[in-house]
C-alpha cells in the first residue's frame, strides 16, 4: 500500500511538473530591476508574477501553463519579449536591459525560438525601411529617376517582408509561431498582414489551429478577429469600385459644416493634395490615428497638403472639444447625425479611422495610408 502511495505522488508531481514552464536567465545591467511575466488571452493580458532582477544579474520565473501560450517578459520600461511557451519547458533568456526585446537569446524553447526568428527578421526589415526613409525625405536634392528608384526599393521591402512571412505561415502552419506571425507590425500603424486578400492565411492558420492547438486561448483570440475581419471588408468590393469610378470621374463631392457653422466643399480644394478622413471623437483608434497625422500634417501643409476630416458624431460639444484639445488645426466638418448620416453612406465607410488620398487633380489615388508610407505618396504627389 506504501509503495502505491509514493507510486501516485510521485505521478502527481510528475504531472505538475509538465504543467509548469520555467523561464529563467541572465540580464545584463538590470541588477535591481523590475521584471514582469503576463500571458496574452484572448481580449486582454493577464499578470502571472513580478519579480525584481538579482544582483547577480539573473531571474527565475516558474508558473503554471495547461496548454501551449503566449507569454510577455516585459521590463520597467515596457519592453517585451514574447515567448511562446509550451507546459514542461525550461526556457532560458540572455540578454541586455537597455536592448531588452531587441537583442537577445533564448534555448530550452522551440515555439520561443521561433518567435525570436521572426522578430529579428522584422528588425532587419524595419531598418531597411527607416534608411530608405531617411534618405528619400532627407534635404539632399536628387534627379527625380534617384527618387523612384528608391521608392521602388521601399516597396519591395514591404513586399520582402511579406513573402517572409507567408512562407513561414506555410512552414509552421502547425506552431502557435504562426498566429505571432499574423499580426507583426512594422510600425504603429503598418501591419505586414493588414490587406484582405491576407484573410485567406488568418483562415489558414485557424483551421490548423482548430486541429492542433483548440484549447489555446490564442486559437480562440485568432477565430474571434477573424470574424471582425470579415465584418470589416464587408464594403471591401464597393470601395474598390469607389476607387475605380473616382479615377474616371473625380471625387463624390462633399459638402458640410465646420465647427463655426461655415460649409466648406470638399471640391474647393483642387489643386491640394487632400486626405479625406473619416473617424469620430468617440472612437479611440480614430482619434489615435489623426493625433499620429499631425506630424505629418506641419511637416507637408505648406507644400499643399490639406486634411478634410469628416466626424461621424452626433454631439457637438464633444466633437468642438476633441478638436480643441488635440489641436486639429486642419478642415474638420460634421453633420451632426450620426448614425443617420449620409456621407459616410456616400463612401460605404465601414470600419473607423478610414481615410482616403485625393491628388492634385480631385481623383482618389489611395486609402488607409499612415506614417511613412503616406509620406512618400505625398513626396511623389507634391
Amino acid at each position: 500500500m506504501k509503495r502505491i502511495l509514493i507510486f501516485l505522488f510521485i505521478l502527481l508531481l510528475g504531472c505538475n511538473h509538465r504543467e509548469r514552464i520555467h523561464v529563467s536567465g541572465i540580464i545584463n545591467n538590470g541588477e535591481g530591476k523590475g521584471l514582469k511575466i503576463q500571458q496574452l488571452e484572448s481580449d486582454r493580458l493577464s499578470d502571472l508574477d513580478s519579480l525584481v532582477i538579482h544582483k547577480n544579474r539573473s531571474f527565475k520565473f516558474s508558473v503554471k501553463l495547461h496548454s501551449p501560450e503566449l507569454l510577455i517578459l516585459r521590463n520597467d520600461e515596457g519592453a517585451i519579449i514574447n515567448l511562446l511557451a509550451t507546459p514542461g519547458e525550461s526556457i532560458r533568456i540572455h540578454s541586455d536591459y537597455e536592448n531588452f526585446g531587441r537583442d537577445y537569446e533564448v534555448t530550452g524553447s522551440p515555439g520561443s525560438e521561433k518567435i525570436r526568428e521572426l522578430v529579428i527578421r522584422l528588425g532587419e526589415t524595419r531598418h531597411a525601411l527607416d534608411s530608405l526613409f531617411e534618405i528619400i525625405t532627407g534635404p539632399e536634392i536628387r534627379e527625380e529617376e534617384q527618387m523612384r528608384l528608391m521608392q521602388r526599393e521601399y516597396q519591395q521591402t514591404l513586399i520582402d517582408q511579406k513573402r517572409y512571412t507567408i512562407r513561414f505561415l506555410i512552414e509552421n502552419s502547425r506552431s502557435l509561431s504562426s498566429v505571432y506571425a499574423l499580426y507583426q507590425k512594422l510600425y504603429d500603424n503598418l501591419s505586414v498582414m493588414d490587406m484582405e486578400n491576407d484573410l485567406q492565411y488568418f483562415k489558414f492558420i485557424a483551421d490548423s489551429m482548430k486541429t492542433y492547438h483548440p484549447n489555446s486561448s490564442l486559437t480562440l483570440s485568432l477565430l474571434e478577429d477573424i470574424a471582425i475581419r470579415e465584418r470589416a471588408f464587408e464594403g471591401q468590393a464597393v470601395l474598390d469600385e469607389l476607387l475605380s469610378r473616382a479615377e474616371e470621374q473625380g471625387i463624390l463631392d462633399i459638402s458640410l459644416p465646420d465647427p463655426k457653422g461655415d460649409t466648406i466643399r470638399l471640391s474647393e480644394l483642387q489643386g491640394k493634395v487632400v486626405m479625406l478622413a473619416f473617424w469620430s471623437s468617440g472612437n479611440e483608434q480614430s482619434v489615435k490615428a489623426l493625433v499620429s497625422l499631425q506630424g505629418t500634417y506641419k511637416k507637408y501643409h505648406n507644400k499643399g497638403f490639406e486634411v478634410y476630416a469628416i466626424s461621424l458624431d452626433d454631439n457637438r460639444e464633444r466633437w468642438t472639444s476633441t478638436i480643441r484639445f488635440n489641436e486639429f488645426n486642419w478642415i474638420n466638418v460634421s453633420e451632426l447625425a450620426f448614425p443617420d448620416s449620409r456621407t459616410d453612406k456616400l463612401y460605404n465607410i465601414s470600419r473607423l479611422p478610414t481615410v482616403f488620398l485625393i491628388n492634385r487633380e480631385g481623383n482618389l489615388v489611395t486609402r488607409d495610408l499612415y506614417g511613412r508610407n503616406l509620406e512618400i505618396w505625398l513626396d511623389n504627389l507634391l
